[in-house]
């Protein structure tokens, strides 16, 4: 595949993973991939190629000859998601308080400030643009590429329920905001023992979150396609 094609299906995965994350594309809608490379102007082999890629980040199914059916949201999936998420991160967060440059760990306290004006100000669009940019981050400083491409795709997951359900001044909000925040704070201290408390509360937090508050969505045949 030439360069040109890649870097289309590259910007094909992350507009449409965007439209997943912020539910304009509604979970249990199906979706066509000739309607979507209209919608994008990107032709259909890039938008194919994403979906593939979106495919196997559990975000889509592809149906044979009905289109694109983007995934529930699930929270019994996503609790399994939450018991990986316990151990690889705290893996990567240990690794990424030892290893981040002195660069990384700027811009890390710099997006923990972002994140709390985010909460402040209730902006929940800014909160996810933050947290997607420290997760990549965060990533690439525990400087183990195995670790982190075994969880980054269940990111985006928890994101949509927190994009759906962000509401300002909610407790449950706040509590998992404020963690998040103490947890960029401590890497950027290269403190892994507060490191790892934060990532406890905040795992912990989500776990509360999806027992109280979510059941399954289930796909909606109401739903208009895109």
């Amino acid at each position: 595949m030439s360069e040109g094609a890649l870097s289309l299906a590259d910007t094909a995965y992350a507009t449409l993973l965007d439209l997943i994350i912020t539910l304009k594309l509604k979970p249990g809608s199906i979706i066509s991939e000739n309607e979507t490379s209209k919608s994008l102007g990107i032709g259909r082999m890039p938008i194919r190629d994403a979906f593939r890629r979106l495919e196997a980040e559990g975000l889509v199914e592809i149906l044979p000859k009905k289109g694109v059916l983007v995934s529930p949201i699930r929270t019994d999936e996503l609790f399994l998601q939450l018991e990986v998420r316990s151990v690889i991160e705290a893996l990567i967060v240990r690794r990424a308080c030892k290893y981040s440059t002195p660069a990384e760990r700027r811009r890390i306290l710099e997006l923990a400030e972002g994140y709390e004006k985010a909460t402040v100000e209730g902006d929940r669009l800014a909160a996810i643009r933050v947290d997607e940019e420290f997760h990549i981050l965060l990533g690439k400083c525990g400087r183990n590429p195995f670790a982190d491409k075994a969880i980054s795709p269940f990111y985006a997951k928890f994101q949509r329920i927190y994009f759906n359900e962000f509401a300002p001044g909610d407790s449950h909000v706040l509590k998992n905001n404020y963690s998040h925040i103490r947890l960029m704070r401590a890497i950027a201290g290269q403190d892994s023992d507060s490191a790892i408390q934060a990532l406890r509360e905040l795992l912990g937090n989500l776990k509360d979150y999806l027992g109280n508050d979510m059941t399954t969505w289930l796909p909606d045949p109401n739903i208009d396609s895109f």
